[in-house]
């Protein structure tokens, strides 16, 4: 598709996991990043990437919760987040769940770690349209970012469209001055480049 639009293009597939060090160390000299995986394993190297090489990125995503027990559908949204060295992190505002992170690095499992719909029962939902809103927002932050059209009021706000209520909603990101990714102390891998090590998983010998 992104050749159909521009023929003279450069695409380059890279076929790998972004949790292998490999794979992540291709990202390093890219201009943004985009996170729409499933993973805390995968948000962590993200947000490191972000971080410590001061590359801005968004990360996109669905929820539908239901309740187990009724069946009841909760507070369906979809999100786009921008995340960049000077406006907190994932782990700062509480998005990537430290129990769930070393579970999926036990578990062969670990794409059941963080799922669309919180019901093992429901194995491909139907969220296409839900993803094409969060991409949309994404792409579209995206490009007045880079072409310096964005008004200068805006803000690096979190947005989650909540499509059950029609409203687009604004979490303003924390930040953590103590954090160890985004945080400016000595030992915040902020700004660290090559100097530090990634969350990544090494290279099987």
């Amino acid at each position: 598709m992104a050749r159909a639009a521009n023929p003279a293009g450069i695409f380059e597939p890279i076929l790998g996991d972004v949790i292998d060090d490999a794979v992540a160390r291709r990202l390093v000299d890219c201009d943004y990043l985009f996170l729409a995986a499933d993973t805390m394993q995968a948000r962590a190297v993200f947000n490191a990437l972000v971080h410590q090489y001061l590359i801005p990125g968004m990360q996109v995503g669905v929820k539908v919760p239901v309740d187990r027990a009724t069946g009841d559908v909760g507070t369906v949204f979809t999100v786009a987040r921008p995340v960049s060295p000077d406006h907190g992190c994932l782990w700062c505002n509480g998005l990537i769940d430290p129990t769930r992170l070393r579970e999926e690095g036990l578990s062969p499992a670990e794409r059941d770690a963080q799922r669309y719909v919180d019901d093992q029962a429901v194995i491909a939902p139907s969220v296409i349209t839900l993803n094409a809103v969060a991409a949309a927002l994404a792409a579209d932050d995206f490009l007045f970012t880079v072409t310096g059209l964005h008004h200068p009021t805006v803000t690096d706000d979190y947005l989650r469209f909540l499509p059950r209520d029609a409203q687009l909603a604004h979490d303003m990101p924390r930040a953590d001055p103590t954090c160890l990714d985004c945080g400016r102390g000595q030992r915040s891998r902020r700004a660290k480049g090559d100097t530090r090590s990634l969350p990544t998983r090494p290279a099987a010998i």
